[in-house]
């Protein structure tokens, strides 16, 4: 196997709460991480509103998606 393999690769599932919605797009606060903010995504499904809390990923550039309510 190549050394510099690097395993890691993609993005996590992260916890968080809608901020806004522009345009079907939303911005999402982390409860994962502090201090994280995406820049507008989109959703799988729609039915969301500022203040849900839900299921997320975001790539490192910038782009990613809801997934759904958390619960």
């Amino acid at each position: 196997m190549n050394k510099e393999y690097n395993a890691q690769y993609g993005a996590f599932i992260e916890r968080g709460e809608i901020l806004s919605e522009d345009s079907a797009a939303y911005t999402v606060k982390s409860l994962d991480r502090d201090g994280i903010i995406t820049p507008p995504i989109k959703a799988i499904n729609d039915g969301y509103d500022v203040g849900d809390r839900v299921f997320f990923f975001l790539f490192n550039d910038g782009s990613g998606r809801i997934i759904d309510k958390m619960d």
